[in-house]
């Protein structure tokens, strides 16, 4: 583990909450949930944020690789196509992030690399 994943598990341990990330797969021809819990950073957006398809009453929800990865999420999908280079367990904008009970839909999804790691994913949920 990278000392950035770690300092940011660190900080989310103290400071964080727990969600739940979502995603509807298909797998034997049925859509499923396919959840994992994490621990995130759920703040308000800036007055800077709030433009376009951004609403003041959306979330900021930072969240670290670590549960994503652990859990092997969103694990199979029969949806994805043969031969996809496209790392599946980004978080993306079909997903959903469960904060306080409520489903909210992913409206942005930043994954951040340092030297090639995946180390934290910023999102924005719909509020």
């Amino acid at each position: 583990m990278s000392a950035e994943i770690a300092a940011l598990d660190d900080a989310l341990a103290r400071a964080g909450e727990d969600v739940i990330l979502r995603r509807v797969v298909t797998r034997s021809n049925v859509k499923v949930n396919s959840d994992v819990t994490c621990r995130a950073a759920v703040r308000g957006v800036s007055a800077e944020q709030i433009m376009g398809t951004i609403a003041a009453t959306d979330l900021n929800v930072i969240l670290s690789p670590t549960q994503i990865t652990a859990a092997a999420w969103p694990g199979q999908d029969d949806s994805t196509p043969g031969g996809s280079t496209v790392n599946q367990a980004l978080p993306r904008i079909t997903d959903f992030v469960v904060v306080q009970g409520k489903p909210r839909q992913v409206k942005v999804s930043k994954p951040i690399y340092v030297g090639g790691v995946w180390c934290r994913t910023d999102l924005v949920v719909a509020g």
